[in-house]
């Protein structure tokens, strides 16, 4: 199963998604409650596009570049931050 996982050491929130963004996993401790209700919100809904970017990333080099015809948002700016931190020995 392809999957995306994004986190961020500073609020202690981790995501997990499928490709497309659908949430699989969303794990938070007492560091992400102090953010309040919109802060948290805004917090989990940008590991989540990290994280959908790198599932759909994930998805593309899994089957080549027509993923777009599968509706799997493919938006260049976090799909270039996937790729930089993507091992070459991972791109096909």
């Amino acid at each position: 199963m392809i999957t995306g996982n994004a986190h961020d050491p500073d609020t202690g929130i981790v995501v997990e998604v499928g490709p497309g963004g659908g949430l699989r996993d969303l794990a938070l401790d007492s560091r992400s409650v102090r953010l309040g209700p919109s802060g948290l919100a805004r917090a989990i809904l940008a590991l989540v596009d990290t994280a959908t970017a790198r599932a759909n990333a994930r998805v593309r080099h899994a089957v080549g570049d027509d993923v777009a015809a599968l509706g799997l948002d493919v938006r260049a700016p976090l799909v270039e931050s996937v790729e930089d931190t993507t091992p070459a020995t991972w791109r096909v």
